[in-house]
């Protein structure tokens, strides 16, 4: 029975450390997708907890807090990208995780984003969505939903009357 218990922890390790790369290779991709010229990075979160057994707060808000740089007006952006679907839909977040966006959300009064890759390669997805949090109703997305916020995933983003696209 230990040995089981073994293997599995190391294959969990395995999977684990390949999807915080490809979390990762995607953050670094959609951050490419915004031009320095007209955005900051304000904050970028990083993800501390990979690195320490404790908790830590800032890594439960987005990934990416951003200025565009013509109004001074700032926005969050959290990057999720996804292989596949799961059961015909767009499975992007736990519950908790979706409410802890709400409340960043509100709590800092700012446009909060989730822009999401599909298929293809993290570094290079297949397809892209940039949807607002408010239209997000549940961790899962119908593709009812997120095919109105589909975006070409070479496509630069750019700010216009507090709407990112």
């Amino acid at each position: 029975m230990g040995l089981f218990r073994k293997l599995r922890k190391i294959l969990s390790v395995i999977f684990e450390n390949a999807s915080e790369q490809k979390g990762d290779d995607f953050e670094m991709y959609v951050v490419d997708l915004f031009d320095e010229k007209y955005f900051s990075i304000v904050q970028w979160t990083t993800d501390m907890a990979r690195k320490h057994t404790r908790f830590v707060e800032s890594d439960c808000g987005p990934d990416l807090v951003f200025r565009y740089k013509p109004t001074n007006e700032i926005f969050c952006v959290e990057c999720k990208f996804r292989s596949k679907l799961f059961k015909g839909k767009l499975q992007w977040s736990a519950a908790r995780q979706l409410g802890r966006y709400r409340c960043f959300e509100r709590d800092n009064e700012i446009p909060f984003y989730v822009v999401i890759g599909l298929g293809g390669k993290a570094g290079k997805p297949k397809r892209m969505f940039c949807v607002p949090l408010d239209d997000t109703k549940s961790p899962a997305l119908s593709p009812e939903l997120f095919d109105k916020f589909e975006r070409s995933p070479k496509k630069k983003f750019f700010w216009k009357n507090r709407m990112l696209k």
